[in-house]
């Protein structure tokens, strides 16, 4: 009979073998040495690869790794399976035990990014209780500058930059930019202010001059938000988030942020700006599209739900 559990010391090797399964040998072997000196490290947290086997003297027939995330969210691995295994038996246990995990862990979303092209592996992720969702648009521009489009507001714009002790009103004001969003709503609703901003920190830690709070001048209540991070190459900077509170949108505030985007970055000599955008949300496609961004490459987005968790915004 089939048991899955955590993979001990000695259960690492092979099992990161078959999470590595796609590449070739010597690729394999250098990312999987590459991943238990990181583990050694405390840079990766494998206390969630998972294991499958019929006996504690058999082979390794499958493996997943879910790695927690500040902003009570997950990324899991896509699991893999022994040659000759089933793809739907043992994938199916693994990620019923990872998912009993995740949610005893207080993980709200669970997230699987894969290949679109890979379909008996999306079926197996249906089947498995982590769904498609919608595809996941990664876009990319040049930094060079361009003009700043006329700002079509009543007063002129003020900067707020972050500081710790702003954390509270930046985490108020992704909330309510997250109102009536086309970005992925059914993870929105389940997520608080706080948990967009940890879940940005932990890829690239705030800068005064990255994360930034905008008002109307004279105004104590801000209208969007703009976060960038230093989270890819060096010579690259990510739009983390860009929001605009419902009662301001359609005025061209987002083209005058975006504006301000490409600026920083090249005065911080970055060379492209890339972003995350979610196929659905077609007026943030317009957006960057229309600003030179070009598509380079997606993935399928399939999200669990702890069935737990209360949403946190209507």
């Amino acid at each position: 009979m089939l048991q899955v559990s955590r993979a001990n010391f000695h259960e690492m090797t092979p099992a990161l073998a078959l999470l590595y399964g796609r590449w070739p040998a010597v690729e394999r072997d250098r990312l999987v040495r590459e991943a238990l000196q990181s583990a050694a490290q405390q840079a990766l947290d494998l206390k969630h690869l998972l294991i499958v086997r019929a006996s504690p003297s058999d082979r390794v027939r499958g493996a997943v790794l879910g790695i927690e995330r500040p902003g009570r969210e997950a990324v899991v691995w896509l699991p893999a399976v022994a040659e000759g295994e089933s793809l739907d038996g043992v994938a199916g246990l693994l990620l019923t035990a990872l998912s009993e995990r995740l949610d005893a862990a207080g993980v709200v979303c669970s997230v699987v990014f894969v290949e679109p092209s890979l379909r008996t592996e999306r079926a197996m992720l249906d089947f498995a209780g982590y769904p498609s969702l919608a595809d996941l648009c990664l876009m990319q521009a040049n930094s060079a500058s361009r003009t700043a489009p006329r700002l079509v507001l009543p007063e002129e714009l003020e900067c707020i930059p972050w500081n710790d002790n702003l954390a509270g009103e930046f985490a108020t004001i992704i909330e309510q930019t997250q109102q009536e969003a086309h970005d992925c709503p059914e993870v929105g609703a389940y997520r608080t202010g706080q948990d967009v901003l940890a879940s940005h920190a932990a890829s690239a830690p705030p800068q005064p001059d990255l994360w930034r709070l905008y008002r109307a001048r004279g105004s104590t209540e801000p209208v969007a938000v703009l976060l960038l991070g230093e989270a890819g190459g060096p010579d690259e900077l990510e739009i983390q988030y860009l929001g605009v509170v419902p009662h301001a949108r359609r005025r061209g505030l987002a083209r005058r942020l975006l504006a301000e985007a490409r600026q920083i970055a090249g005065q911080r000599g970055k060379r492209r700006l890339h972003v995350a955008v979610e196929s659905r949300n077609e007026p943030a496609r317009a957006l960057y599209e229309a600003d030179g961004f070009r598509e380079i490459r997606r993935y399928a987005i399939h999200l669990r739900l702890n069935p737990h968790a209360a949403p946190v915004a209507s």
